[in-house]
């Protein structure tokens, strides 16, 4: 019986783990905007639609015309961000918690390059790339 109930905590608390990472995390409403407003330049691109990466799947973003605040979801996240000049910075979230952040620069119309990290991106991060495509209609 107290192996069970051992074994019962052990896989709640291994279940529950990346919800408390997740959780712990920085605020998209005071660490978020700091990061996003790092990236400050106009927007010169629009990035609306859909957009598939390997990795995360099919992400969802919507930018209103003339405005440089993206907002999206995708791979069961809240998306937030900014565009900024050829550039778009992410912020992947759940619960106002950040979760990732990815900085992006457009290749061309239909493709979106850079990196991603797990919290927010920092000159010392240690990222892994990121590529969406844009899906046709």
């Amino acid at each position: 019986m107290r192996r069970l109930l051992t074994g019962l905590i052990l896989a709640v608390i291994i279940s529950t783990t990346p919800f408390i990472s997740t959780a712990s995390g920085q605020s998209v409403d005071k660490e978020g905007k700091a990061w996003l407003d790092a990236c400050p330049d106009a927007a010169a691109l629009n990035v609306t639609g859909l957009w598939k990466d390997p990795k995360w799947g099919v992400i969802s973003l919507n930018q209103h015309q003339d405005s440089r605040e993206v907002v999206g979801s995708g791979d069961g996240w809240d998306i937030s961000g900014v565009v900024s000049g050829n550039s778009v910075c992410l912020l992947f979230s759940s619960h106002d918690r950040v979760a990732y952040s990815a900085k992006l620069t457009a290749e061309g119309a239909a493709q979106l390059s850079g990196e991603y990290v797990k919290g927010l991106l920092s000159s010392s991060s240690k990222t892994k790339p990121m590529r969406l495509v844009k899906l046709v209609k």
